[in-house]
């Protein structure tokens, strides 16, 4: 690799030796903080960060400096996020600390205020640095929080758009309930190449899982709470891989869903690892868990059966074979997070009886139980995952491209809640 070549080489190259080595050891640089500032200041920081020439080793990587700075950024996306408050600010820079190794990205936190008087424009930097393991390479990415005040805070792409490093995906992250149809909101969405919402902090899970369900991004649109399903819906594709069992698949009849709803004293719920605490939305995993299995067996809706209490409903849906009751039941518990799934159970029925797939939780295990044939139930226990929100994240990070699956069972989510609406009105 010569001095010559382009400096995005260089970042691949230190990211790609991330990537190999692991986990690291995180060190944060000095901040550099201006009150009153201007967006030509700001940019003008940031790229005083990397003007040092780049000096390449015998292997073709860039060196690491005497005071522990790359001399080549090593950043493989810009990431958007638009938070409520300062607080919120630093639950996500907590966050996004724990992400640096994986995802070296230039990080723009904004923190509009309506409030005028003051200067419109706070900046704060950072740049957190991690030593890679097995090697003397260090990786770095920059944290910029932003609190945008008055007049200002109506043009925040304005203000993003001079910050962000061209030639690079660009992902908006919106924590807490995204502000459908705000100018604001909806210019910072323009500007990503992916968005990440979360559809459990939907105030209105309807609204919220159609608007979700219409926007257009070439790098498709992120769910923190599809992510919260993947080991779910890994145990239930399990059932099926054995061949003995395959056929009660199109021969489903009965679909039992029950999610964990919070005492009624205690209906917020804070996490101290969540950028927006409280679940508005409990039954998003439940109802995008619903919309999956339908839409992967192409169940189509037939109609509402009854509501429960507490926003659960029956449904009857039409198979290719059978017609299916979707039960989705709420279960009021303290014992894990507002909305996370409680037991998955399906019903067949086959030529030679019924046959029934359950995923029960048990604390901090999944019993996983299988009865059909005739024979005795199949027992086991496995570990439950419950990843964390900088875990679900970086799962979110990685992709680039639109998830099919996930918008399908999105569609099909908001059709199943319209119809239980339809019956409680």
């Amino acid at each position: 690799m010569s001095r010559a070549q382009p400096q995005a080489s260089e970042e691949l190259a230190v990211h790609r030796r991330l990537m190999r080595f692991g986990e690291a050891e995180s060190l944060a640089t000095p901040m550099w903080e201006e009150r009153g500032t201007s967006v030509q200041a700001i940019a003008g920081h940031l790229a005083s960060l990397w003007d040092v020439p780049p000096e390449i080793d015998a292997g073709g990587d860039p060196l690491v400096t005497e005071k522990g700075m790359p001399h080549g950024r090593a950043s493989v996306l810009n990431l958007i996020v638009t938070v409520v408050d300062e607080a919120a600010a630093d639950r996500v820079v907590h966050t996004l600390v724990g992400l640096g190794v994986r995802h070296p990205s230039r990080a723009i936190v904004l923190v509009p205020q309506q409030t005028s008087g003051a200067a419109p424009l706070d900046a704060r930097i950072s740049t957190h640095c991690n030593a890679v393991s097995g090697g003397g390479d260090q990786v770095c990415y920059e944290e910029v929080v932003l609190t945008v005040r008055g007049e200002a805070a109506e043009h925040l792409s304005g203000i993003v758009a001079p910050l962000l490093i061209h030639d690079l995906p660009t992902h908006v992250w919106w924590p807490g309930d995204p502000p459908w149809g705000d100018p604001v909101f909806e210019q910072l969405v323009e500007m990503g190449d992916r968005v990440i919402v979360d559809s459990a902090d939907f105030s209105d899970l309807l609204a919220g899982l159609r608007r979700t369900a219409n926007l257009r991004r070439r790098g498709g649109v992120g769910d923190l709470s599809w992510e919260r399903l993947a080991w779910w819906q890994e145990l239930t594709a399990q059932f099926f891989d054995a061949p003995r069992f395959r056929r009660y698949l199109p021969n489903l009849s009965r679909l039992h869903i029950r999610y964990a709803l919070p005492p009624a004293a205690s209906r917020r719920h804070d996490q101290d690892d969540d950028v927006a605490p409280g679940t508005p939305a409990p039954m998003a995993q439940a109802l995008l868990y619903a919309g999956w299995i339908a839409t992967r067996l192409g169940w189509r809706r037939h109609r509402t059966l009854e509501s429960l209490a507490d926003g659960g409903f029956r449904l009857r849906l039409e198979g290719r074979h059978e017609m299916i009751d979707v039960l989705i039941e709420p279960t009021t518990t303290d014992e894990v997070r507002p909305g996370e799934l409680l037991s998955v159970r399906l019903r067949s029925l086959g030529e030679t009886g019924a046959a029934e797939f359950i995923v029960d939780r048990d604390g901090d295990d999944a019993v996983v139980a299988t009865n059909a044939d005739g024979m005795t139930a199949l027992l086991r226990r496995v570990p439950m995952e419950s990843p964390r929100e900088p875990e679900l994240l970086s799962s979110q990070l990685i992709v680039d491209v639109a998830d099919r699956v996930y918008e399908d069972a999105l569609r099909a989510a908001a059709i199943l809640l319209a119809c239980a609406r339809e019956a409680a009105a």
